[in-house]
């Protein structure tokens, strides 16, 4: 399969790739758009994602200035704003460093580019660079489960490898970042970083790009379970009902309730 030359590759995409190599195929490779239905019931879905996005942008708006009675005074949904207070308890609402939300760092890794756009990273006043994501899952995930994840795995080697210029820090050494998933029931899971992780990450992400560059069949995944909740799983024969929405948080399905679709005509990128 070609990919484009200008192809950028994400931890949503390399996700889907790990998922199921023939998503990967439709969506990047053929980019063609299936408007079946990820989860039901539909409404409740929709609602969530949009509760999501609204969280993401009052937190942003947070991030760059905006005082908290302002962001607060515009809430007409309780779900958001139960989820706004708490963020508002978090030690990250009044964390003291240079704060940067919303911010996108990209790298070459061979013959490719890889992404990743940050919820907010956090330059402390102790030296130490986090990575703070939102996540408005019910419960949070299990560590060793989060450090499988691509977007742990892309988002920790962007940073190291590409943040000098945003950060201050020549070089910028593993230990000290740290990638935290911020649940809106309050819970924190931490992740810290080092050497070994880092050369495994870079090996192990080169490796996967390379294959998916190089590869000429992408087979459907032989986990059924995630074809519940795949747009495209009529045109693959695997089921014309949707996912049921409360089971929309399970570990062991891809949940992209979080992720924004990102335009990279729009990415201010930092590059080295």
């Amino acid at each position: 399969m070609m990919l484009p030359d200008d192809f950028v590759f994400s931890q949503s995409s390399l996700q889907d790739y790990a998922d199921c190599p023939r998503r990967f195929e439709l969506r990047y490779g053929l980019r063609l758009r299936w408007p079946a239905v990820e989860a039901d019931p539909v409404l409740e879905h929709e609602r969530h994602l949009l509760q999501g996005a609204a969280f993401h942008h009052a937190v942003h708006q947070h991030g760059l200035g905006v005082p908290a009675e302002d962001v607060t005074r515009l809430m007409d949904d309780a779900v958001i704003e139960g989820w706004w207070r708490q963020y508002l308890q978090s030690e990250w609402a009044t964390a003291a460093g240079r704060r940067h939300p919303e911010i996108t760092l990209s790298m070459p890794l061979g013959e490719h580019r890889l992404m990743a756009k940050f919820d907010l990273l956090l330059v402390t006043d102790g030296g130490e660079v986090q990575i703070i994501d939102w996540k408005t899952s019910a419960q949070a995930a299990r560590t060793d489960w989060l450090l499988k994840r691509l977007q742990t795995r892309v988002y920790r080697l962007v940073l190291a490898r590409a943040g000098e210029e945003l950060t201050g820090y020549r070089p910028l050494k593993p230990d000290q970042l740290e990638m935290i998933y911020w649940y809106v029931n309050g819970q924190a899971v931490r992740l810290a970083y080092d050497t070994a992780e880092l050369e495994r990450d870079e090996a192990e992400l080169l490796r996967l790009m390379d294959e998916i560059s190089t590869r000429e069949v992408f087979p459907l995944t032989e986990d059924v379970r995630r074809c519940a909740f795949c747009t495209y799983r009529s045109l693959c024969n695997r089921g014309e009902a949707a996912g049921v929405s409360a089971e929309w948080d399970d570990e062991a399905i891809e949940t992209t309730a979080d992720e924004v679709v990102i335009d990279l005509d729009q990415i201010a990128e930092i590059e080295f």
